[in-house]
């Protein structure tokens, strides 16, 4: 092994896959390898792509065993590729995007429709942890649980409030971003006015002020009240792909679904995007984040308007494979059961952390979204390619 050179060692990750000790030898012996097949290459870079590389596998793995077998497998088509980018691949993806103007290689896709649905299948996130992330997957109460509750938090200002006066005027100050937390002054500030959790100011309860308080309902025995869930498997149809985000608005049940987009993985088709009308009394669009604005709301058709038209065997059935990111919280507010799920919020989660959607979109597709209100049909489309990039799916192939 030769000498560690300056500036090698492993980027500090938020969830570590294997002890630091471990990874800066696997770091020691990308860089050799590295070094031995581009001789010509600067030092220093040699020592950047190293880190980038290691540290690339590093998020993508989920235990200590799944990152030592990818950094073998990276080792390996780095010597049997003599250190050429262009064919080494990283997580089972290439290293080195198409240059802008040229065609991608097909032969790094997979471009047969009975390979691809093999493959979406193989990472259906299992039921258990599906139940575990919050999906709802029976319609029966949790006897733990209160089937009935008069009190609830606001979900802007956590006041405590009863929930048969959510009409009446109060003054509810909140955030409307979250809170990002400063290493530098080790506090946690809000990125929406830069306020310090520290501070002693007024502000510091919310640079924004409501006439009403807000609640998210979560569980089914709270959820059920507004609607029944109905459960795909008693639709029986077609095995098909579809994309899914809805966008929600607080109203006087909670938290409701006032847009649907569908979209269809094979074509890339947006075959269902509606307006939708709530169950309770708008208290606020949310349209900073969901995109809806009042005018929006004249052309919305009903919540059973909505299930008619896509819980079909030709549309949503119990062999639908659906995919989102936290799908659990559009399937919830859908009053929809279904277990065939792909959720790149559970699939690229990190221990406990979850990636957002507009940082994964970035860092898989290298494309922006989310840079003003919210789309659910961006969003849709986003996740959808996310996840073809990771199947080795080309985004432009619509034809089968």
């Amino acid at each position: 092994m030769s000498s560690k050179p300056h500036g090698l060692i492993p980027q500090t990750l938020k969830e570590q896959p294997a002890h630091f000790q471990d990874r800066n030898k696997i770091l020691q012996k990308v860089y050799d390898q590295l070094k031995n097949c581009r001789l010509k290459a600067n030092n220093a870079r040699l020592v950047r792509m190293s880190i980038q590389l290691e540290a690339t596998v590093a998020k993508g793995s989920k235990s200590a065993q799944g990152y030592r077998f990818n950094m073998s497998v990276l080792l390996r088509d780095i010597i049997k590729h003599k250190g050429d980018f262009r064919k080494i691949k990283v997580l089972g993806q290439p290293l080195l995007a198409p240059k802008k103007g040229t065609a991608p290689d097909a032969s790094t896709y997979t471009t047969s429709k009975p390979e691809v649905l093999a493959k979406l299948v193989g990472i259906l996130v299992d039921p258990a942890l599906l139940k575990k992330h919050g999906y709802i997957l029976t319609r029966e109460l949790d006897p733990t649980l209160p089937d009935h509750t008069i009190y609830t938090h606001c979900a802007r200002c956590n006041t405590k409030f009863r929930k048969d006066e959510i009409l009446k005027d109060t003054v509810c100050m909140y955030h409307p971003q979250k809170k990002i937390y400063n290493r530098e002054t080790k506090t946690h500030v809000y990125s929406c006015c830069g306020e310090s959790t520290a501070s002693t100011s007024f502000l510091r309860l919310g640079c924004e002020k409501a006439k009403h308080h807000v609640f998210k309902s979560e569980s089914y025995n709270d959820l059920h009240e507004i609607s029944e869930f109905l459960n795909t498997n008693v639709i029986d149809g077609e095995v098909n792909v579809l994309a899914l985000d809805c966008e929600m608005a607080y109203t006087s049940k909670g938290f409701e679904m006032v847009r649907l987009t569908i979209v269809d993985f094979f074509t890339s088709k947006t075959l269902f995007d509606e307006i939708i009308d709530p169950f309770g009394e708008i208290l606020d669009l949310n349209t900073q984040f969901s995109g809806i604005h009042e005018e929006d709301m004249k052309k919305a058709i009903t919540y059973q308007d909505v299930m008619d038209r896509i819980l079909t065997p030709s549309f949503i059935n119990k062999n639908s494979i659906l995919m989102g990111h936290g799908l659990e919280n559009d399937l919830n507010v859908m009053r929809i059961i279904h277990d065939r799920i792909i959720d790149t919020a559970i699939l690229y989660s990190t221990g406990r952390y979850k990636s957002s959607l507009k940082n994964l979109t970035f860092e898989t597709l290298s494309e922006k979204i989310q840079t003003g209100e919210h789309d659910s049909s961006q969003d849709a489309i986003a996740t959808m390619n996310v996840i073809k990039k990771k199947i080795g799916v080309s985004v432009h192939q619509t034809e089968w």
